[in-house]
């Protein structure tokens, strides 16, 4: 194992300084400083929208307790969510079985994804700048604006403190692993501002001891001949990456009544993607035509934006918030020639940027009434080249008008009914031609429909008692279809219309005492117009055409236990339970791609007076999923393939801060080595370690 001389020196007397004994400890962890113009939804002493949804909050601390080091690793321990990892080493995150790009993410209320695919890696999003992560399902408010079908989740970052703050992070592992982090926060009379800069580099991660190498077959009997084992254990393959990341803010709170914030954010990454260990895609160079490879990396993966947020209170009764924004993507999708990873037969490159900005006005007309409107919109652009040929552009419009009502009752009782008018337009697309033989000849404008338009209500209520909760609500959401499923060479389809999904929450929550509550919340998800590609054209050509072909049906709960009954130990138990099944009328199975029946998680907190430290262990069962069924073809159906149940169980050691300021860790993942797979060809990562520390200045 290598390690960095200098900051090992430096971790070694850290270490030895905390366990001192006769140091000072800090008892409790302080709350993280939250940025509150990134809450879309905001909270007060009543009630609000988010109350009649399945809602969960993931704090700083929790983030840590889990060992995440991004936020696609700490929304894999929520409950209802199932973080998986395939092809080009991007995290999938999926809610209740919906996969990502039917969920809403947001930056401090602003859109974060990619114009093409609908989604980014949530790799790029760093725990260290996040003070809190609120997950939103089944109902979501219509103040986040269009597209989320299923769930919200809104990014909550930091901001500066009223002292100055100094935070120092870093650790290592193995494998030449290092991360470092550094931020700086202050409010200076009316101005507040915080910056943050974070590195992580390594050359890959370690692969549990039972893996055994299986020998990767091509995908197409036509593509050429590089069978062979192409993971064969130990440190996985092509998995090394190097990452930067810059956060900064500035704020002005020139009244008691008004703040305005400008905010600024890059990224700068390159990572290798694993290869598959069961199959591979090879499609060579043929004149023009550009070749494809799943032997692959970014070289760049890169990301910028800068948004500006205001809030103006005219009255008491009377607040208008807005934002504006613009966000910048470019990646570079090197293709190999075999899994050697020694010469590039293509270079894919994507630059995308999208610009937009929202109005919401918050009024109350009475004490028993809270009001919202909200206003909507943001322009993508997507342009995507091979080689050295000219870029495609694709252009697409997408809006949202909504409101939202609360009328509170004297009782515990309020009800919520909202409405929101949703529209999405592509106005330009275009592709490649090519002659015969694969020459280049020019580019042809594809076909762009007319605007698409969606009608989304909700209702919903939350009666709250003494020491018990109920909720529920019933909300129509709806996902347009991306770029991707309307134009791909792959099987896109122009005439796609959007996902329809009704969503049935039924709730409650309830104290027992003061350290001990329980949760449970059902769920139903009716799903009309389901994008799929499992479904051939009438005319059969050999290529899958996306649809709207599908009918779902998802039923389920979710119950949490919490158990605290000292500041010594600490208990949180989870389980969501999900039945989907396909009913469309064509079907060959009622399975569903990508939805584990069962998952469990575990969270268990220990302080350790003797030796002041701090054991944090959180653990996730997740059931067997489907990879591939049998779908309606010209041909033989498609062979059944699922990945099988796994168990990781992730564990933190910390000290105490010595004089409030010092304290270091140790992290394990997947302490007991478990080999498994979270889809079908990538398995996942096996036991690794990581010590640091971290200091207040």
């Amino acid at each position: 194992m290598k390690f960095k001389p200098i900051f090992f020196t430096i971790l070694f007397l850290c270490s030895f300084l905390c366990c001192l004994p006769g140091s000072a400890f800090a008892e409790e962890a302080q709350d993280e400083p939250v940025y509150k113009l990134g809450e879309v939804v905001v909270s007060g002493e009543m009630t609000d929208i988010d109350d009649v949804a399945i809602s969960d909050t993931i704090t700083a601390e929790e983030i840590k307790a889990t060992n995440s080091r991004t936020v696609a690793e700490a929304l894999k321990f929520a409950p209802g969510v199932v973080m998986t990892r395939g092809r080009k080493n991007e995290p999938s995150i999926s809610v209740h079985g919906f996969s990502q790009e039917k969920s809403l993410f947001l930056i401090d209320g602003i859109p974060y994804y990619e114009t093409f695919y609908g989604k980014l890696n949530l790799d790029q999003i760093p725990a260290e700048m996040i003070s809190k992560i609120e997950v939103t399902k089944n109902a979501p408010s219509v103040l986040y604006g269009p597209n989320a079908q299923i769930a919200v989740i809104n990014i909550i970052t930091k901001q500066g403190t009223p002292e100055p703050s100094f935070n120092v992070r870093a650790d290592v592992g193995e494998y030449d692993t290092f991360s470092t982090s550094f931020s700086h926060g202050n409010q200076i009379g009316n101005i507040n501002y915080w910056m943050s800069y974070m590195h992580r580099e390594s050359d890959g991660w370690r692969m549990s001891h039972d893996f055994n190498p299986e020998t990767a077959k091509k995908k197409a009997k036509w593509m050429p001949n590089k069978n062979g084992i192409h993971e064969d254990g130990g440190f996985r393959e092509n998995s090394n990456y190097n990452n930067n990341r810059f956060w900064a803010r500035v704020g002005l709170t020139p009244s008691a009544n008004s703040e305005y914030f400008f905010s600024f954010h890059t990224i700068q990454s390159d990572f290798g993607h694993p290869p598959a260990t069961n199959e591979y895609k090879l499609i060579p160079l043929s004149n023009d035509s550009p070749g494809f490879t799943t032997f692959s990396r970014f070289d760049k993966y890169d990301d910028w934006g800068v948004d500006l947020s205001g809030r103006h209170d005219f009255s008491e009764n009377f607040t208008i918030r807005g934002k504006l924004f613009y966000h910048d993507h470019v990646d570079e999708y090197e293709s190999y020639d075999s899994a050697e990873y020694d010469k590039i037969i293509n270079v894919s490159k994507w630059q995308d940027d999208i610009i937009g900005g929202n109005l919401i006005t918050d009024f109350s007309l009475a004490d028993w009434h809270k009001g919202h409107v909200s206003v909507h919109y943001w322009a993508d652009h997507h342009r995507a080249r091979d080689n050295d040929l000219p870029f495609n552009e694709y252009y697409s419009h997408i809006g949202s008008v909504g409101t939202e009502q609360e009328w509170i009752s004297g009782f515990g009782l309020s009800v919520f009914a909202g409405v929101s008018y949703d529209w999405f337009r592509v106005s330009d697309a275009e592709d490649y031609k090519f002659d015969d033989n694969d020459n280049f000849i020019g580019q042809e404008d594809k076909d762009t429909e007319g605007a698409d338009a969606e009608v989304n209500p909700m209702i919903g209520f939350n009666w709250t008692l003494e020491n018990t909760e109920f909720y529920g609500s019933v909300a129509k959401k709806t996902r347009f279809p991306t770029l991707f499923q309307l134009y791909t060479s792959q099987g896109g389809n122009p005439d796609l219309d959007a996902e329809e999904s009704t969503n049935y929450t039924l709730g409650l929550q309830h104290n027992f005492c003061a350290w001990l509550s329980f949760e449970l919340a059902g769920f139903y998800h009716d799903i009309d117009d389901y994008i799929s590609r499992d479904y051939y054209e009438d005319d059969y050509t050999g290529v899958d055409l996306y649809d709207n072909m599908a009918e779902m049906a998802m039923r389920g709960f979710e119950t949490s236990l919490h158990l605290r009954p000292c500041d010594y130990f600490g208990l949180n138990l989870d389980y969501t339970y999900n039945n989907a099944k396909n009913e469309s009328e064509n079907r060959l199975t009622r399975r569903v791609v990508g939805v584990p029946e069962h998952k469990y998680g575990v969270g268990c907190d220990i302080t350790i007076p003797k030796i002041l430290a701090k054991l944090n262990l959180r653990g996730i069962y997740v059931d067997e999923m489907y990879t591939q069924l049998p779908a309606v073809t010209d041909k033989n159906p498609k062979e059944t393939e699922k990945v099988e149940h796994y168990f990781i169980l992730n564990t933190r050691l910390s000290t105490k801060k010595y004089y409030d300021r010092v304290s270091a860790y140790a992290e394990v993942d997947n302490i007991f080595d478990y080999d498994y797979e979270q889809e079908r060809g990538f398995p996942g990562r096996g036991r690794n370690f990581r010590v640091g520390f971290e200091a207040q200045l």
